[in-house]
């Protein structure tokens, strides 16, 4: 069960069938035994479906970098974390690490999109923080109603990945596996939607998915 409202109304409005049911058979598996050793492919095959570079076309080891510099690995070295702490670590363990990590992805997304459309080069957007990104974004009216609303949501949830410290006694941890999830998700289809938009070569390709 998602434990953030914005979470859930990103699930209901931005997700689609597909993806809805693939998250379903994930979280299928006995995930409530702390001992289960869970299997991902699921996951992955999803990924792949959505295309751009992702976690499903990286290796899971973070060691192995295929970004070592650059542009590229602000911007798709994070959803190799992300996907790390999910396969190699615990998504159930290290599920702020996944939302932080998604949100790490679409912050360089929304200033790669700014830098590209600004006539004085995107500087003034370099260090934006993802809240001050989707503000200027908003009144370029590039995208639908829903996908600025899904930003916003996903700005608050990120916030709390970052600054905040779990102050609910009724639960363990501030996010838990399907908030992570999830927020990966949300990050990789609203980042795809801000690349292509800026004719970003990579996000209209489909890759094979990395063992």
């Amino acid at each position: 069960m998602l434990s953030h409202s914005e979470l859930q109304r990103i699930y209901n409005n931005l997700f689609n069938e597909t993806i809805k049911s693939g998250i379903s058979d994930f979280f299928a598996q006995d995930m409530d035994n702390a001992k289960y050793v869970y299997c991902t492919d699921v996951l992955w095959k999803m990924d792949a479906l959505i295309g751009g570079i992702g976690g499903y076309c990286m290796p899971a080891s973070p060691v192995k970098n295929p970004f070592p510099a650059g542009v590229k690995r602000e911007l798709y070295r994070p959803l190799q974390y992300a996907r790390s702490s999910i396969d190699i670590c615990d998504v159930r363990i290290f599920a702020r690490q996944v939302v932080e990590n998604s949100g790490m992805h679409l912050e360089a997304a929304c200033r790669m999109f700014l830098k590209k459309i600004s006539v004085l080069g995107g500087l003034t957007f370099q260090n934006s923080t993802l809240g001050k990104a989707v503000c200027r974004i908003e009144k370029e009216n590039a995208f639908n109603d829903y996908v600025i609303d899904a930003l916003y949501d996903f700005v608050k949830v990120y916030n709390r990945s970052k600054h905040e410290v779990n102050q609910d006694e009724a639960k363990d941890r501030m996010f838990n596996a399907e908030d992570a999830v999830v927020s990966y998700f949300a990050t990789r289809l609203l980042g795809v939607l801000i690349l292509q938009k800026i004719n970003v070569t990579e996000s209209f390709k489909k890759y094979e998915i990395c063992e």
